[in-house]
């Protein structure tokens, strides 16, 4: 059944509720981004936040799931596909490189703006990064475990906890250091990670 002319609106303004939200809460962190900042920026009432998030920790929670998803379903698994073993890591490096390019500082800079208010001020955040690197983690040891070209004595899920350890390393160097040359640093990567795993 095709959705209403005020079921798109609904949707259309909670789209740019998000979008908002989530440039401001990259640009000035949560507490600093008012519920009426991130209305006026969504060009909708700030009273829309509570009716369709319930609080504005609510759509701070709905901006933390559309980050963590973006990654997974729009750039990793559709770039990794079906690759198993050296060339899911290889695709998976890709991938990240990819999408450190695409996003500029945006949607990095909220993530860790977002994981260190996790540590802090908002600890409800935490069990969904602490999901969010488990389950990283989880399809990185499922190529692995899976690859006939990867040693027999690697321990997938420790070679699965570092790779996603030096990704987030580098998306942090990145916006540190701008200037960081991705293209050593990701051949580097590869080359280390491919050599070191392969059987």
């Amino acid at each position: 059944m095709a959705a209403t002319r005020k079921e798109q609106q609904a949707l259309e303004s909670r789209r740019r509720l998000v979008e908002a939200a989530s440039r401001l809460f990259a640009e000035r962190g949560y507490r600093d981004a008012s519920v009426q900042a991130i209305g006026e920026a969504a060009g909708v009432s700030r009273g829309s936040i509570f009716w369709h998030f319930g609080s504005k920790e609510g759509l701070l929670l709905a901006v933390v799931e559309q980050a963590f998803a973006r990654w997974e379903t729009e750039t990793l698994v559709p770039n990794v596909g079906d690759a198993v073993g050296l060339e899911a890591v290889r695709r998976g490096l890709a991938a990240h490189r990819a999408f450190v390019e695409s996003e500029g500082d945006g949607a990095q800079r909220l993530f860790f703006v977002l994981f260190f208010e996790a540590l802090g001020p908002r600890p409800e955040l935490l069990e969904r990064f602490v999901a969010l690197h488990a389950h990283l983690r989880e399809l990185a040891a499922g190529w692995l475990r899976a690859g006939d070209d990867v040693r027999d004595d690697v321990d997938p899920e420790g070679a699965a906890a570092m790779l996603v350890g030096a990704l987030g390393g580098v998306a942090y160097q990145r916006l540190a250091s701008p200037t960081l040359d991705l293209e050593a640093t990701y051949g580097a990567m590869r080359e280390t990670f491919v050599r070191g795993l392969a059987a």
